[in-house]
């Protein structure tokens, strides 16, 4: 009887161990895999972002493009000392109203980038945002100095900035930030 007693005990030991043995690595495992979520989660949402900064940085250097492509048209015909129809002097105010308007995406961007902790991608936009203010206090209609040559100066300028900012922007959303 003493010996049935033992192995009972024992047994019961040896269920119990296991039973809390099970118990922690099961509890460990989820908690392992619960901060994984989370982390993949973050992870996800930055890279959202990321590409939301894309798409509205994209926006704006469209509009500031477009602006560019129909002031080099007013350039080319004054500089011919053709009279400027009407039509391109529309287009070049719709397109100056657009490049104010999407300025807003480029703030957006920033307070994103902000949020982020993408301190160097913030800077370059900032760079690039106050280069293209320079820009659109130079390049207008009023500006008789104004030369084709300095204008394809202005787009080099704008097309290395935007490279800069997706090149680094491209570097936080491969680190996830």
């Amino acid at each position: 009887m003493p010996t049935e007693v033992i192995d009972i005990v024992d047994t019961a030991v040896k269920i119990g161990l296991g039973a809390l043995i099970s118990g922690i690595a099961t509890y460990r495992i989820t908690n392992l895999n619960h901060d994984r979520e989370i982390e993949k989660s973050r992870i996800s949402r930055q890279r959202e972002l990321l590409e939301e900064i894309a798409g509205q940085t994209e926006q704006f250097s469209n509009a500031v493009l477009k602006y560019w492509a129909y002031m080099v048209e007013y350039v080319r015909k004054n500089d011919r000392k053709g009279a400027i129809p009407e039509e391109l002097n529309q287009r070049i105010e719709t397109a100056s109203k657009a490049v104010f308007d999407t300025f807003s995406f480029l703030s957006s961007a920033e307070g994103k980038l902000i949020l982020l902790g993408a301190d160097e991608a913030q800077v370059i936009l900032r760079e690039y945002g106050e280069f293209v203010k320079t820009f659109k206090r130079t390049v207008w209609q009023g500006n008789t100095n104004l030369t084709e040559q300095e204008l394809d100066e202005y787009r080099t300028q704008i097309l290395e900035k935007r490279r800069s900012l997706y090149r680094e922007i491209r570097r936080a959303y491969e680190k996830g930030t």
